[in-house]
């Protein structure tokens, strides 16, 4: 993707698209180590070095964009929103920290049967990649199919865990869960900005709407909030609720590089349709649409 294009991108945008670079970067270290056959302290530290020159790249374009282009002026527009309708986004907060609190505090009884604390340690204690059985403590004798081999996100967990020393169950479960949400409802601000365009108000009830349905719908066990509440460390949650609205609105906006990106993170993170997962059936689906209108409006002017 152009860097220029990246960093002339909203915050919300940068956030959420360095999301999936920063998948992008573990799953490179990941299949590297893993075809190469090398133990996990190595995949760690190459995913560090990778990490770290991604981010002194970042900051030296960004001083360089700064200095050719000066400090842009201006009040930050969400600031602004904020004191005009201080009340809608209290209630937004409101409901953004009583979520959080329950990634923290109340949701560890659902998840019992989840064994992706215990694959995360496993890497920690074996030094390997998918090399020995967390439920048993066994190597594994057949090895694992390799459209679960190639899912970094385990990987870069444990990673995290072996450089910061953050415990397993809290960094997999209450952590990683909570950065989710907050990414889903980035997404959703900029829906906010794209259907209601120069309207603050309305943007402020979109995303309260947005909220109090993450909140209440969650019990429903098809709504992307039961995946972002119950299983908001998996690949399924990012996907549901980062790549797929995100890639959509993508895709309405012309961002075709940003799609491409939205493809990219899917197949790192969940293995669906063999790679091509349901980023691009929504990819199909909008420039079949476009194609269908194209051809209207051709039609209607002959």
């Amino acid at each position: 993707m152009c860097v220029e294009a990246f960093m002339q991108k909203t915050i919300p945008d940068k956030i959420i698209e360095g999301s999936m670079i920063a998948v992008g970067i573990a799953e490179a270290a990941h299949l590297a180590a893993l075809f190469l056959k090398q133990p996990f302290h190595i995949c760690a530290t190459v995913m560090a070095v990778l990490y770290l020159c991604a981010v002194l790249f970042a900051v030296l374009w960004f001083l360089i964009k700064r200095k050719k282009h000066g400090k842009q002026q201006g009040e930050n527009r969400f600031l602004k929103l904020m004191k005009v309708y201080p009340y809608l986004y209290f209630f937004i907060g409101l409901f953004i920290v009583l979520q959080i609190i329950w990634f923290f505090w109340m949701h560890i009884p659902y998840l019992k049967a989840d064994i992706t604390g215990e694959i995360v340690q496993t890497m920690l204690a074996s030094d390997g990649i998918y090399t020995v059985n967390p439920m048993t403590g066994m190597s594994y004798k057949e090895g694992m199919p390799l459209r679960l081999q190639i899912l970094a996100l385990p990987t870069f967990f444990a990673a995290i865990c072996r450089w910061t020393g953050i415990p397993v169950h809290l960094l997999v479960y209450s952590m990683i869960p909570s950065v989710t949400l907050l990414l889903s409802y980035f997404v959703y601000s900029r829906w906010a900005a794209y259907l209601f365009p120069q309207e603050g108000k309305k943007q402020a009830m979109f995303m309260l709407f947005t909220v109090m349905v993450y909140q209440f719908g969650c019990y429903a066990v098809a709504m992307d909030s039961f995946l972002l509440f119950f299983k908001g460390y998996g690949g399924a949650a990012y996907r549901a609720g980062v790549i797929l609205p995100y890639a959509l609105l993508c895709c309405l906006q012309g961002r075709w590089k940003s799609v491409v990106l939205c493809l990219l993170a899917e197949a790192c993170v969940v293995w669906t349709l063999y790679g091509f997962g349901y980023t691009m059936v929504i990819v199909i689906v909008v420039l079949g649409m476009k194609l269908a209108a194209s051809l209207f409006e051709r039609r209607k002017k002959a």
